[in-house]
C-alpha cells in the first residue's frame, strides 16, 4: 500500500472485541436483506411516507447548520418522509457506538447513524447490524464520483460497502489566535509547516508573554478524545514509522514512551485545567485570547466561523510539527440498520447524503472537503479549498486516524482515550508508566493491521 495518495488506504486484518448483544430487551423488527431489496425502486420513490431517524454528533457551532442543509435537502427530494435529526454530542464515534448498542437492544435501531469508515463499523457488522450499500454505490455512482482511495477506505473487512461518505477533515493542525500573537510580539511563521523547534520557541515565546491565567495552548479534552488526538499527531510528527508500527499492532514500550515524553513537554505550557472543558468551548477561549492556540481537527473551522473569526484576519492554521506533506484524514458517513422500523428510509438518506446539491450546501456551511470530485471548488472558502488541494496533491501522504475509528479497533481506541486522558491529568505525566500502560492495551485487544505508510 502506497502513502503517497489516499488510495494507499487498505482496510487493515480486523480484529473485533466489543460486539452487540444479538438479544434484544424488546420485540425487534426482522433484518432487511439488501440483495433482496429493488434499491433503485425504493430511491426513486419519493413521496412514500416514512420516518428516517437520524443520529448524528455535530452540536457545534456551523456543524448543527451542516447537517440541518443535509435535513433539508433530503425532505426536498423525498416530501413525504420526516428526517428526525438527533445529535449525540461526544465526537469521535465513541458515544455513538454506545447509543446504537442501547438503541439496537431495546428493538429501536435508528434508521441510519453517523460513522466512520474502517475499524469503528465492525462490531456492527460482527452482529449484523448494517444494511449492505452495495447497490447505493452502484446507483449513486459512487465509485467514479468519489476521491481517489476512498472506496478502498469505505470497503469493509467481507468485501461490501456498508458506508457512504459525507465529509473530509484534517486533523494534524493547530489553529492560533492572531491577534494574540499580535498583542505580545509574537512572529506569525511564514511557513505554515514549522519544525519542532520552531513550535518550542513559539510556546516559550508566548509562555513568557502572556499573564497568569493565560496560556499558549489548551485541549478542550473533558470528552477524552482530543487528548488521544493529540497523542496520535504527537506520534506521526514524532515519527512516520512509529506510527505504523503502532496501528499495526507492532508496538513498543520505547517508541511509546518517546511520544509520551514529547507530550508531557507539551502540557508545560497547556492550561491546567484543561479537561474542565469541551474542545468547542476551549475554542471559544482562544477567540476571546485566554489560549492562544489550540490543537484539533479542521472541523474547528465553521465553529470558528459561527463566532464572527475570519480565516487570515482572526486566526491563522500551522501544520502540527513533524507532520509536514503528510494529511491526517477524518471521513464521516452514514450507515443504515437493517433491522430499523423504516429500512427504506433509511436508504433514501444514505443516498441522499452523495448527491452533488447536498454535497454542495453541506460543504460549504460544514467547511469540510466532499468526498466526491464532481463538487465543485467554487464551494469551498480559502481555508478548505487550501485543505483540499493539499489532500490530492501528488505528493500528499495521508495516515488514518486510530482517535476516529479508522485504524484501530473500536475497543481498543475508546481503552486508549481513557489512558491518554489519564495521563494528560496525572500530576507527574509518567510516561514510561503510561506507555506500559497503553502497550498492554494493545497487546490485549491482539491489534494486527496490514498498514503501509512508510516506504
Amino acid at each position: 500500500m502506497k502513502a503517497k495518495k489516499i488510495c494507499s488506504l487498505l482496510l487493515a486484518g480486523v480484529t473485533v472485541l466489543g460486539s452487540f448483544s444479538t438479544t434484544a430487551l424488546a420485540k425487534k423488527q426482522e433484518k432487511r436483506n439488501a440483495d433482496e431489496m429493488d434499491i433503485a425502486s425504493i430511491l426513486e420513490t419519493t413521496d412514500e411516507k416514512g420516518t428516517a431517524n437520524v443520529y448524528h454528533w455535530w452540536t457545534a457551532g456551523g456543524e448543527k447548520d451542516a447537517i440541518e442543509s443535509v435535513v433539508d435537502g433530503f425532505t426536498d427530494t423525498y416530501t413525504k418522509t420526516k428526517a428526525k435529526s438527533n445529535a449525540i454530542p461526544g465526537g469521535a464515534g465513541g458515544a455513538m457506538v454506545m447509543k446504537v448498542k442501547v438503541l439496537q437492544q431495546a428493538g429501536k435501531s435508528p434508521e441510519t447513524f453517523q460513522a466512520h469508515p474502517g475499524e469503528e463499523i465492525e462490531p456492527y457488522l460482527q452482529s449484523d447490524l448494517l444494511l449492505n450499500l452495495n447497490q447505493v454505490w452502484e446507483y449513486a455512482d459512487i465509485s467514479g464520483r468519489a476521491l481517489p482511495g476512498l472506496e478502498e477506505l469505505c470497503t469493509a473487512s467481507d468485501g461490501n460497502k456498508y458506508i457512504v461518505p459525507i465529509g473530509i477533515h484534517k486533523t494534524n493542525v493547530i489553529f492560533y489566535n492572531i491577534h494574540v500573537f499580535e498583542k505580545y510580539g509574537i512572529e506569525i511563521p511564514e511557513n505554515e509547516n514549522i519544525t519542532w523547534e520552531e513550535f518550542w520557541s513559539i510556546c516559550d515565546q508566548l509562555a513568557a508573554a502572556m499573564p497568569d491565567g493565560e496560556y499558549p495552548i489548551d485541549l478542550g479534552d473533558r470528552k477524552g478524545w482530543p487528548a488521544c488526538q493529540v497523542f496520535e499527531d504527537i506520534m506521526l510528527g514524532t515519527d512516520p514509522q512509529i506510527y505504523e508500527d503502532f496501528i499495526n499492532g507492532n508496538y513498543n514500550v520505547e517508541d511509546v514512551t518517546e511520544v509520551l515524553s514529547t507530550y508531557a513537554k507539551l502540557l508545560e505550557y497547556v492550561a491546567p485545567d484543561h479537561s474542565s472543558r469541551d474542545w468547542y468551548e476551549a475554542s471559544g477561549q482562544v477567540v476571546s485570547g485566554t489560549y492562544a492556540m489550540q490543537i484539533m481537527g479542521a472541523w474547528m473551522q465553521p465553529l470558528m466561523t459561527s463566532m464572527g473569526q475570519v480565516y487570515g484576519e482572526d486566526y491563522g492554521v500551522l501544520t502540527f510539527p513533524g507532520t509536514e506533506g503528510w494529511f491526517g484524514m477524518c471521513v464521516d458517513g452514514f450507515v443504515v440498520s437493517n433491522d430499523s422500523s423504516d429500512v427504506d428510509s433509511g436508504v433514501r438518506w444514505a443516498y441522499n447524503v452523495s448527491t452533488n446539491e447536498v454535497q454542495t450546501a453541506f460543504s460549504g456551511l460544514k467547511e469540510s472537503i466532499s468526498p466526491y470530485s464532481d463538487t465543485t471548488d467554487e464551494t469551498y472558502n480559502e481555508l478548505t479549498l487550501k485543505f483540499k488541494n493539499e489532500l490530492v496533491a501528488e505528493d500528499t501522504k495521508v495516515y488514518p486516524s486510530f482517535t476516529h475509528g479508522t485504524a484501530l479497533p473500536w475497543s481498543a481506541s475508546t481503552s486508549l482515550q481513557t489512558q491518554v486522558q489519564e495521563f494528560v491529568t496525572s500530576a507527574d505525566h509518567d510516561a514510561e508508566y503510561f506507555a506500559n500502560k497503553i502497550v498492554n492495551i494493545l497487546k490485549e485487544a491482539n491489534v494486527k493491521g496490514d498498514w503501509n505508510l512508510v516506504e
